[in-house]
């Protein structure tokens, strides 16, 4: 096992681990618990500051925010702190005002997923992004994940053949979570919240990222299971899922199924299928990979990354992603490079694009093809 990530591509212990980049981190959620103490780790960031999202909340308390300048406007940390790049880690209907207004600034933005909340808004980042000429992240980290990069590459050298179809699964014990915890805007479709756009975008991502190939077709299933709680907070109403089932195909024809829940009894995780025309691959919940050609399954060995001691839950939990994606997005900065693993704000629009057609194929009860034709 690793203690922290070495990166396989080494690069000079020169100007790209000199230089610091400054950060601005929107969102004393996930952005405190696992943004800020992550970022703080790599030497070549320097976090000069984070903002509330909800103004006036200040007194949340986290030791990664020791020594920082916390802000309850998001606005005013852009305009008063010196920043080279902004990581954004709001709720979804925020992230296209967000990222526009720090774009303008000519600031890099990283941005949680999804990118925005539909196309049409992913479109215009995209061209704002390219008029400023400055650099669109999205964190689709799980990418990072030793064992995700080695499903990319053994698609890549063709050790499976052309692939012919994918199962991609995921099932949680979140019932009993879901039925007794107030959820905010992450139980409300029209703030972003839901687990297609929380889980299926990066489900979606690592298809395509790993085939090499885009979705052509869908046919969607959305469903809220647990569409009310009421509890000492008050009570509340849910319309976004917590369940969803997606059937389609690639360009290339390969088809797809993905499927997810997150309130059962018992979960049994996350299960990937991959059928190619030589061999078959099957991950379960990211730790153990097979590949087998006709003659039973062989498992493939992988080094984990262990994430430092000094981390605390949940940063722990993210580190093996999201610290190699942060040391990429330093090098592509700070030298120019192209690095073709680390998602962007391309990738952000090409996930929306089909979770528009999902949404829409839900509605409708019906297959839609995916409209990738950009309005902008």
């Amino acid at each position: 096992m690793r203690n922290g990530f070495e990166r396989e591509e080494i690069v000079s212990e020169g100007l790209s681990r000199l230089q610091n980049i400054k950060i601005g981190i929107v969102g004393t959620g996930f952005g405190a618990e696992v943004h800020a103490p992550i970022f703080s780790l790599h030497p070549g960031f320097e976090v000069r500051g984070i903002a509330s999202v909800h103004r006036g909340i200040r007194k949340r308390s986290f030791k990664s925010l020791d020594g920082l300048a916390v802000y309850d406007d998001w606005i005013r940390l852009l305009n008063d702190e010196e920043l080279d790049l902004i990581t954004i880690a709001s709720a979804p209907m925020l992230h296209s005002e967000m990222a526009l207004t720090a774009i303008r600034k000519g600031l890099h933005v990283l941005c949680e997923k999804p990118l925005g909340m539909n196309a049409d808004e992913t479109s215009m980042m995209l061209k704002e992004l390219g008029e400023k000429g400055v650099h669109g992240y999205v964190n689709f980290q799980w990418r990072m994940l030793p064992i995700r990069r080695k499903i990319k590459q053994i698609i890549e050298n063709g050790e499976l053949g052309a692939v012919r179809h994918i199962k991609y699964q995921g099932s949680f014990s979140a019932n009993q979570q879901l039925q007794n915890q107030y959820r905010g805007w992450e139980g409300k479709k029209e703030s972003g919240g839901g687990f297609l756009f929380a889980v299926g975008s990066h489900m979606l991502d690592s298809l395509m990222w790993w085939t090499g190939g885009t979705i052509a077709q869908v046919y969607a299933d959305l469903r809220t299971w647990v569409p009310f709680f009421k509890g000492s907070q008050g009570e509340e109403a849910r319309d976004a899922d917590d369940a969803f089932s997606i059937m389609g195909h690639f360009e290339s024809g390969a088809s797809f199924i993905v499927d997810f829940l997150a309130p059962g009894v018992n979960g049994t995780g996350w299960n990937l299928e991959i059928y190619g025309t030589r061999g078959t691959l099957v991950m379960k919940n990211d730790r153990t990979l097979e590949i087998g050609f006709g003659e039973g399954f062989k498992e493939i060995l992988l080094e984990q990354i262990e994430p430092p001691s000094q981390l605390d839950i949940p940063a722990k939990l993210y580190y093996s992603g999201f610290y190699p994606m942060i040391d990429f997005i330093h090098q592509s900065i700070t030298t120019g490079e192209s690095i073709p693993i680390i998602p962007t704000f391309e990738d952000g629009h090409r996930v929306q694009t089909v979770l528009d057609a999902i949404f829409e194929s839900a509605e409708k009860q019906a297959r839609v093809t995916v409209n990738y034709a950009n309005p902008c």
